[in-house]
């Protein structure tokens, strides 16, 4: 038996104990003569594990979100490609001005005018997904809001996602933010 119910009948956990022992998966915690055998044991230090975005142009490009403005700034007046933007240097200042359901906004580079939470590779992993929910429920807590013209999208993976979603409490925080 366990010796914490997860929150299942004791029925259930009874016969998930039996076939993890009956197909050599149960393990106890406690028995070191029980402890895996690995060919190789890889280190790492969380002290060097940093918030990364990644993008804009190729998802696998990851950038530290503490070097993003510096990063973003750099990619506007590189030359046009990977991580270039080819943004003269007078015009990176340079803000446009609109209007928007009879109110004055204004855009410049860098201006978020999308915001999306698609793929089914993101939307379809839970970790992300309720990562992405607890961000949005943080960002509501702290006041934030996004500004009416970006154009929001959250597409889960699955109906599952939306399951989850909505049973840890995040669906209503991601649905505030669009």
């Amino acid at each position: 038996m366990l010796p914490f119910s997860l929150g299942r009948d004791e029925d259930k956990l009874n016969y998930i104990t039996q076939y993890l022992k009956a197909v050599g998966m149960f393990r106890d915690f406690n028995d070191s003569s029980q402890d895996p055998d690995f060919t190789e044991v890889v280190e790492l230090d969380l002290s060097t594990v940093v918030s990364c975005c990644s993008g804009p142009k190729r998802p696998q490009d990851k950038v530290a979100v503490t070097d993003m403005k510096k990063d973003f700034e750099s990619c506007l007046g590189a030359k046009q490609g990977f991580k270039g933007f080819q943004v003269a240097p007078k015009h990176q200042t340079v803000s446009a001005s609109f209007e928007y359901n009879g109110k004055e906004y204004k855009l410049s580079h860098g201006s978020v005018v999308i915001a999306a939470i698609t793929s089914c590779t993101n939307t379809s992993n839970p970790s992300v997904m309720l990562g992405a929910g607890l961000l949005a429920k943080r960002a509501v807590q702290q006041g934030l809001s996004m500004k009416p013209y970006i154009k929001t999208s959250l597409s889960p993976g699955s109906g599952v996602v939306t399951y989850y979603l909505k049973e840890s409490g995040v669906m209503d925080y991601l649905s505030q933010l669009g």
